[in-house]
């Protein structure tokens, strides 16, 4: 899933001061002192990953599931007595999508969707492509771009602020966690980002989570101070020993590479 939205955050008092109480944030300074300290780690294993070249003709490729929710489909069409297509009907269940992006931005991409059995298995007779145009968020090659120093990156992001400033702290929460799948690819960049969510308040972990394959993990989510609900983008779900992203509990990410073609899977061909 990948939410729109740029914006900026501050840090809340009670988290500087070292008290245990709930500050504006709605997260106490404890809860934010553990988010930060398991940030760091993931940061320190992200940083850890091997960097990858990508040409601009080539694609960034993801394989994700869960909830057709998120894609809005597999659909397929509703017709009438005459055969005329009425409407769509949106499969309601899992979903496995496979998509390829291009790493310079300037040809389109492609999503293609199946369906899950109950028991999870790939339901050929259900699928969907879909073509990609535009730029959903940031280009691979515009997240290279990105600063690697974790307040340079602040700062970035702060300039691409255009939201209210009650929701500037949860958008940043919610970008961050759009770019998290192709920023494995990147492990500066990955590290840096995990380091930046570390100053913001609100973040919270959330032990025994589930990804949205159901695989469970050590999760991290943004509380509103508002509100005692999480961001709207769930929980990002950390591998409990390995502290590998996995995703969200909406969508769990099963796969990210390379790609030289549309339709190609990494490593296929080898």
């Amino acid at each position: 899933m990948r939410p729109r939205g740029r914006g900026w955050w501050r840090q809340a008092d009670s988290a500087q001061d070292g008290k245990g109480d709930t500050g504006v944030s709605g997260v106490s300074a404890t809860e934010n002192r553990q988010a930060a300290q398991l940030l760091d780690r993931i940061a320190l294993v992200a940083a850890n990953r091997p960097a990858v070249t990508v040409r601009d003709d080539q694609y960034i490729y993801t394989k994700s599931q869960g909830s057709s929710a998120i894609w809005g489909g597999p659909t397929t069409p509703v017709r009438d007595s005459k055969g005329r297509v009425i409407g769509l009907n949106t499969y309601k269940g899992d979903v496995q999508s496979e998509q390829w992006d291009a790493a310079d931005g300037r040809r389109d991409g492609r999503r293609h969707l199946v369906a899950l059995t109950s028991k999870g298995e790939l339901d050929p007779s259900r699928t969907q492509d879909i073509a990609m145009t535009g730029i959903a968020y940031l280009t691979f090659r515009q997240l290279q771009a990105l600063p690697t120093d974790p307040d340079a990156l602040l700062k970035k992001l702060e300039s691409d602020s255009g939201v209210s400033e009650s929701r500037l702290t949860e958008t940043v929460f919610e970008n961050v966690g759009v770019i998290l799948d192709e920023a494995t690819l990147l492990p500066d960049l990955s590290a840096a980002l995990y380091r930046a969510v570390s100053k913001l308040p609100g973040v919270r972990v959330v032990e025994n989570v589930k990804d949205g394959a159901g695989r469970t993990g050590i999760g991290l989510t943004y509380t509103s101070s508002d509100s005692s609900s999480t961001s709207a983008s769930g929980c990002w779900v950390f591998d409990t020993k390995s502290l590998t992203y996995l995703g969200t509990t909406k969508s769990a990410l099963l796969e990210v590479g390379v790609a030289d073609e549309k339709g190609e899977v990494p490593g296929s061909s080898a």
